[in-house]
């Protein structure tokens, strides 16, 4: 079972196992009745059902959870190897002994392995607290060992549960951990402006158990302009590469001309800019018509658009008169 610690922002593992019967159920307990939940390890968890499931739900945004085999999941699918499916979480309800249960759409290579009594046992995978409080489930595995017999389950361990890592430099310009994620930038971000306002705004002497000394203080805001700074850029290098890439696809495919190259590229850099390009090229036909040679001047298009430039025109809100003298100037 994957847990989460708040205050530490890490997840240790750990598995209950219920015995699955050999008829493959569609309805599996998945949570014991509460409100206290024991391990075999001798750990304890407490947890409210209606909490529990709300919070599952709301984490899910309408996905199904899933069931997999020994908890691949979790282990094997951070790594980037395969983890497959057993089956899917449809729904939860709670029983008639008060523990939860959830629907299953087993997998039919699943379906025939408990069938078969190839696997015996369903182990959950749920995030809790420091305080032992059982939040919500991640996943849920098919397994054979029972409870905290599994090694890989057992160790505690940092995951980024599958959120892209940060960039070396900002995670040490923010202090943070090798396995820090973007909404730890954030949050370590948001911290540092807080610490700020709190100190401008304050009227009340700082209690010595709150007081920064000025060189941290200055530090630590410095800190937070290096790490915004570099998020800026980063972006701002996502947004150019991704603009390069449908200029040069729209060129390729001949629905745009080098001419208006320049055009593009600005339009694309305003607000939105990429996205109306995009829907100008699913609309615009290919031109491979008339292809003036360099440095020659096409004289029945001099004061006239083509077909690809009046759409474009057309797209971006333009008179003629006003396309032109914008790919005059872009040039």
């Amino acid at each position: 079972m994957n847990t989460q610690t708040a205050a530490l922002n890490r997840t240790t593992s750990t598995a209950l196992c219920f015995e699955l019967s050999a008829d493959v159920p569609e309805w599996v307990e998945v949570l014991p009745p509460g409100p206290t939940v024991t391990g075999r390890d001798g750990r304890t968890w407490t947890y409210d059902p209606a909490q529990v499931l709300a919070a599952t739900k709301a984490h899910a945004a309408g996905a199904d959870l899933p069931f997999d085999y020994l908890h691949a999941t979790e282990l094997k699918a951070p790594q980037g190897d395969d983890a497959p499916a057993s089956g899917w979480a449809r729904e939860y309800r709670l029983n008639e002994r008060g523990a939860i249960e959830a629907r299953v759409e087993w997998t039919a290579k699943a379906r025939n392995a408990i069938a078969e009594r190839e696997y015996r046992y369903l182990s959950p995978v749920f995030i809790y607290d420091d305080a032992g409080r059982i939040h919500r489930f991640s996943s849920f595995g098919l397994t054979n060992k029972p409870n905290l017999l599994i090694k890989a389950l057992n160790a505690e361990q940092p995951t980024t549960e599958n959120h892209p890592m940060l960039a070396a430099a900002i995670r040490a310009a923010l202090g943070l951990s090798e396995t820090a994620t973007e909404d730890d930038a954030v949050a370590a971000i948001k911290a540092l402006k807080e610490a700020k306002e709190t100190a401008l705004n304050s009227e009340k002497a700082p209690s010595l158990e709150k007081y920064v000394p000025r060189g941290d203080y200055n530090a630590l805001e410095q800190r937070a302009a290096n790490a915004e700074q570099k998020l800026a850029d980063r972006d701002k290098a996502d947004m150019d590469k991704a603009i390069n890439a449908e200029i040069e696809a729209a060129l390729k495919a001949g629905k745009i001309t080098p001419a208006t190259k320049g055009y593009h590229l600005a339009a694309c850099q305003e607000s939105g800019g990429l996205e109306r390009f995009r829907e100008f090229v699913k609309a615009a036909p290919s031109v491979t018509a008339t292809v003036v040679p360099e440095g020659k001047v096409d004289e029945q298009n001099k004061t006239a658009l083509n077909a690809e430039q009046q759409q474009a025109a057309r797209m971006f809100g333009m008179s003629d008169d006003q396309y032109l003298k914008h790919i005059s100037e872009a040039k």
